[in-house]
């Protein structure tokens, strides 16, 4: 009998998943498949059913045999886990999820929803699959949408709607099992968030590599020169130069600073989301003012 994981970092998408899971993957009682996210609890569309999309950097396992046969180095591991973000956004992924591993252990990070909308966007014109330059446009095509999935659909707006997606996790898990995390925690305060996410998984949080938890991972970055696109695509993403000419590099082949988000875009966000947050306080039972970052 194979073996399920028992914990999911489900999202949400650009709020600071992959620097919880570079930094969870080093712990030894961790283990991480090699794809990232499998995506194998979600709905998906028949071209992503059991797919490798270059183009968008998925892989998707549809098949429970292959998916299984991802954690056939698991065992012995105390926290086994799946990291796919498009677990929270899927309203069939928590059934799913808990009908292969009722006592899994969910984490959810969540981050400002309009500075998150925003991220996404900018990611998705960097990987070349967003083609309207403005931000405020792409909104507006957003909600124009009629089926909607998570590998081939805009969810600026979607993914940032947390109250429904949390609230399915809750009432599928408990809160004993669902454990809410902060983008902004991430930064001020890593190593108390990591033995919050420790104690969660039931791992000893001295094991985690300390002096680096500061590091981001993901970080925003352009390529200024078609070239470098070209080579990024390839993979070749500076493994083979040493870490101090990566660094002299950087600065010369990318461009990273972040573009600011306009106004109109801002508010016009601030309305969507506003009394989502409103309802996803009263769910929790606590405010929760750095998801409102953006509104000072």
């Amino acid at each position: 009998m194979g073996i399920w994981p028992n914990f999911y970092i489900v999202g949400a998408a650009k709020c600071g998943t992959n620097s919880l899971y570079e930094h969870l993957k080093k712990h030894p009682q961790v283990f991480f498949p090699k794809i990232k996210e499998p995506h194998y609890f979600v709905n998906r569309p028949p071209r992503f059913r059991d797919a490798k999309d270059e183009k968008r950097d998925i892989r998707c396992c549809g098949d429970a045999e292959k998916y299984q046969k991802l954690y056939d180095e698991a065992s012995g591991k105390v926290a086994v886990g799946d990291a796919s973000v498009s677990y929270l956004w899927d309203p069939t992924a928590p059934q799913r999820i808990y009908e292969a591993c009722p006592s899994a252990r969910i984490i959810i990070i969540l981050r400002d929803p309009v500075i998150r909308a925003h991220s996404h966007y900018l990611n998705s014109r960097r990987e070349q699959v967003e083609p309207e330059s403005s931000f405020l446009k792409a909104l507006r095509l957003e909600l124009l949408q009629q089926e909607i999935d998570w590998f081939t659909s805009r969810l600026y707006i979607s993914a940032g709607l947390y109250y429904e997606q949390i609230d399915r996790f809750l009432r599928i898990f408990g809160k004993d099992q669902v454990l809410i995390l902060s983008f902004e925690d991430l930064r001020r305060e890593p190593q108390e968030l990591f033995a919050r996410t420790s104690r969660h998984l039931g791992i000893d949080p001295g094991l985690l590599e300390q002096a680096s938890l500061e590091r981001a991972y993901n970080i925003y970055s352009v390529p200024r020169f078609s070239l470098v696109r070209v080579a990024r695509r390839a993979g070749l993403r500076g493994a083979v130069l040493p870490v101090s000419v990566q660094k002299r590099l950087r600065p010369l082949l990318f461009q990273t600073k972040k573009p600011h988000i306009d106004n109109e875009s801002r508010q016009f966000l601030q309305k969507i989301f506003d009394p989502d947050i409103t309802h996803l306080e009263a769910l929790l039972g606590r405010t929760m003012p750095d998801l409102r970052k953006s509104w000072v």
